[in-house]
């Protein structure tokens, strides 16, 4: 991610995606926000969501990492657009999440969400982060039609 204020947008087409497939747009570091399409049976759902990854002090060795589902929608469309807005002015640090079918009308499904930066767990700041994985059987796929970032605060 690009500051002090950067937007990205990634398109994707859920046509491939199986029963227990996970795809999305995160931003991403030792503790990430996560916008996900979740397919259950023959339902997706958006979901907004964030892990924290918990570090032995001394090995850095990953030693948990905690979930925590925040928000959940119903999706009735194959393809849909994340976006994610960050804010790095000074005392920000913040994510904005959104959803859309369009690109024109953007649902919000998380704000003000704040991203860590801590030199002493992990060197580096979050990135956007293209995701898709199985969870009960592999074969699924997503098209990533598009990803373009706006650095919007230059």
């Amino acid at each position: 991610m690009e500051g002090p204020v950067s937007s990205a947008v990634v398109a994707m087409d859920l046509k491939g995606m199986k029963d227990g497939d996970v795809a999305g747009f995160s931003a991403f570091n030792g503790d990430s926000g996560i916008l996900s399409v979740v397919k259950e049976g023959k339902e997706k759902f958006i979901v907004f969501s964030t892990n924290e990854v918990s570090l032995d002090s001394k090995t850095k060795a990953i030693t948990g990492v905690k979930k925590e589902e925040k928000k959940r929608i119903p999706l009735n469309s194959d393809k849909v657009f994340l976006r994610i807005d960050a804010n790095f002015n000074l005392g920000k640090d913040l994510a904005d999440f959104y959803y859309s079918t369009d690109q024109k009308n953007w649902t919000e499904m998380a704000k003000d969400y704040k991203m860590i930066f801590d030199y002493r767990r992990f060197f580096m700041g979050s990135k956007f982060a293209v995701f898709n994985y199985a969870t009960k059987n592999t074969g699924g796929f997503v098209d990533v039609d598009f990803f373009r970032i706006n650095e919007t605060g230059k």
